[in-house]
């Protein structure tokens, strides 16, 4: 996934270029045109984010669905 890193374990970072603030979508993507083999990809978003991204991969033509992340579990 995009945006993973911030130095802090488990922190995931929205994928919009210059956003550092924390991830809680995956919007799940892929190219038709080079993706042939049902590959896709994923980008992170934070609230802000989520309908730019999305938009800017469906205007392209991509399929593009977009889901809450979920809260990672935590260790003992």
């Amino acid at each position: 996934m995009i945006g993973l890193g911030s130095g802090e374990p488990g922190y995931r970072q929205c994928s919009r270029a210059g956003c550092t603030a924390p991830a809680v979508h995956a919007v799940v993507w892929s190219n038709p045109k080079i993706h042939t083999d049902g590959r896709t990809k994923t980008w992170l978003a934070c609230g802000e984010h989520l309908e730019f991204l999305t938009g800017f991969l469906s205007s392209r033509g991509f399929p593009v669905s977009a889901q809450a992340l979920e809260a990672e579990a935590e260790e003992v």
